[in-house]
């Protein structure tokens, strides 16, 4: 982390709506990377069955276990996680994070699918230029992201709401986080945070 500078715009208890905001930032870069990234902590058994159903070929990281020096991973095919119940409780919790191609809808599932665990989506891409303020498209570290669950974007303070951030430079810009925004409503939340 630390890359870019992360401007909170948004915060809702709604999910829905925090998903539909971003997504409309996401909108409004020029150049927009093809995949979304994917990562959601599963605390439950249920949280991971209903990962699984919208992320079957990803992988998912036991954290719940010691580090197996045997098969020198953590990591479980969706099709290799144990079948029964308290078997598959023991790796809990379990991390997901998978690529997932821009526009097939599967952010959309991927957030219905969510449990209580802290998660994210972030969409790359770059901000278009600002000329009424004097500013530049700036080539790497931009973004839009989403933290469910968690006030934070290393997702470690729990929370009971969501979070739309926008990533800029790593030298930050406030009037560019600004006029972000007032293009889709919204205000800036508070401070930049280390991002990416």
């Amino acid at each position: 982390m630390g890359d870019s500078r992360a401007y909170p715009l948004f915060r809702s208890v709604s999910a829905a709506d925090t998903l539909a905001l971003a997504q409309r930032l996401w909108s409004l870069m020029e150049r927009r990377a093809a995949v979304a990234e994917l990562t959601a902590e599963l605390q439950t058994v249920e949280d991971v069955w209903r990962m699984v159903g919208v992320l079957p070929r990803a992988q998912y990281t036991a954290q719940g276990v010691p580090f197996d020096s045997c098969q020198w991973t953590h990591e479980y095919r969706a099709d290799m996680l144990p079948r029964g119940s308290r078997e598959l409780l023991a790796l809990l919790p379990l991390r997901v994070d998978e690529e997932v191609a821009v526009g097939e809808g599967l952010e959309d599932v991927f957030v219905h699918a969510l449990g209580r665990g802290p998660a994210s989506i972030y969409w790359d891409g770059n901000w278009p230029d600002g000329p009424e303020l004097g500013l530049e498209a700036y080539a790497t570290y931009e973004a839009v992201e989403v933290a469910f669950n968690s006030l934070d974007l290393d997702l470690v303070i729990p929370a009971d709401e969501y979070t739309v951030f926008v990533h800029l430079s790593k030298l930050g810009n406030i009037p560019r986080a600004e006029w972000l925004a007032r293009q889709v409503g919204v205000e800036v939340l508070g401070e930049s945070v280390p991002g990416r």
